[in-house]
């Protein structure tokens, strides 16, 4: 990985210090991210989840972007659906594909900890 993956990857862990954060070298020099247990909203069942997320090799000059979470996860009135929402595979898992693009990504101040932070906050506002 590259130092700023890895530094990409400490920031997740002292922003998200109790959830546990997995991480598998994507062969680039970007990585593969899980964080488990991340409170997505009461309107989920579970109303946790896991976001997963590949930060690139371009890292901080690319988007982190798309993120996923657990096939299973559904809404309290249904399926989980609707804009930037859709069914794919990831990393050979069935996931929810998270789709928020950030079409103003600035290496200077956006990073991977707050691109998680802003997608688990949109998820809570669905």
């Amino acid at each position: 990985m590259t130092p700023e993956v890895q530094r990409a990857i400490e920031e997740i862990q002292r922003i998200f210090p109790k959830h546990n954060v997995e991480v598998e070298a994507e062969g680039q020099g970007g990585a593969y991210v899980i964080v488990n247990d991340l409170l997505i909203g009461e309107r989920y069942l579970p109303s946790t989840s896991w976001i997963g997320f590949t930060i690139s090799y371009q890292y901080p000059y690319a988007d982190v972007y798309p993120h996923y979470l657990d096939a299973g996860l559904r809404r309290v009135d249904g399926l989980v659906q609707g804009a930037g929402l859709s069914m794919t595979v990831w990393q050979n898992r069935q996931v929810i594909q998270v789709s928020r693009r950030s079409n103003r990504w600035n290496a200077a101040i956006d990073t991977a900890a707050t691109k998680l932070s802003k997608v688990q906050l949109w998820l809570r506002s669905l």
